[in-house]
């Protein structure tokens, strides 16, 4: 890829991360709600283990690596929904015979809107999380979750462009968006490391690229050694790829279809 094309699309991620600058609402709200979230978890664990109950895990790690969790997820934004209204309305058909890819256009304005979020959001992580344990990981930890978690963020919200894309087949894809997002939840291990979880989900979830967008960015605060960085970065690297190659294929198809149906 030549300077200028790269030039070209990182005008698109400044204009959109000027104007995620300017229109902050959302930001703001998904910060209070990432607060009520840690306060709410940091408290119910903290109670677990006052009771005597058992509890795998240290609860103020378990707070931390919810705070971890969360950032990675909060931050990628849902650009899957403008996708569908630009699909629906048919403006993706007059924007394909512009000087530039649709599908890049749309990735780099929505890593535009990441680079905005993921400082504000990743601040609210650290104060929050800081707040409810007094208590931080060792900045080595932490050193290791802020760029993989950030890079995580970043294949998320490609897998959201894919799942906009599919509203050249489904018109609606809020049915496709709900059970990712159930997958994220489950298979992710967005509340709990999967560590915690039966051994067949475990299993299962090996076979999806969800443990390394969440849990083994997140686990590294458990202080477990669950996953180690250079084996996380293979991992991100393949699942970054597998995405690339399957919304490139969706585009090529979509395209097509609508070549084939006249426009």
């Amino acid at each position: 890829m030549s300077a200028g094309t790269i030039a070209k699309y990182a005008a698109f991620s400044r204009i959109s991360a000027t104007q995620a600058g300017r229109e902050r609402n959302e930001l703001y709200g998904r910060m209070a709600f990432f607060a009520v979230i840690l306060g709410v978890f940091s408290s119910l664990w903290r109670a677990v283990a006052e009771a005597g109950m058992p509890v795998a895990a240290d609860p103020k790690s378990l707070v931390w690596y919810l705070a971890a969790t969360e950032w990675i997820l909060l931050s990628a934004p849902p650009i899957h929904l403008e996708i569908q209204e630009a699909i629906r309305r048919g403006d993706v058909v007059y924007r394909l015979g512009h000087p530039a890819s649709y599908v890049l256009a749309e990735f780099a304005t929505g890593f535009g809107l990441l680079a905005v979020r993921a400082p504000f959001l990743g601040l609210t992580a650290f104060l929050c999380a800081f707040a409810f344990t007094e208590w931080t990981p060792p900045l080595s930890a932490l050193l290791i979750v802020v760029p993989f978690g950030f890079v995580a963020s970043t294949v998320i919200t490609a897998l959201y462009l894919g799942i906009g894309l599919l509203a050249f087949w489904l018109q609606d894809v809020a049915p496709v968006y709900w059970v990712w997002q159930k997958l994220m939840f489950v298979l992710g291990g967005l509340m709990l490391p999967l560590e915690l979880y039966p051994a067949f989900i475990q299993r299962a979830a090996a076979f999806t690229p969800f443990p390394s967008l969440l849990a083994a960015p997140a686990s590294v605060v458990l202080g477990t050694n669950a996953v180690t960085p250079g084996a996380l970065a293979r991992n991100l690297v393949i699942w970054s790829g597998v995405t690339a190659i399957a919304v490139s294929w969706m585009f090529r198809r979509a395209v097509s279809t609508v070549t084939i149906n006249g426009g």
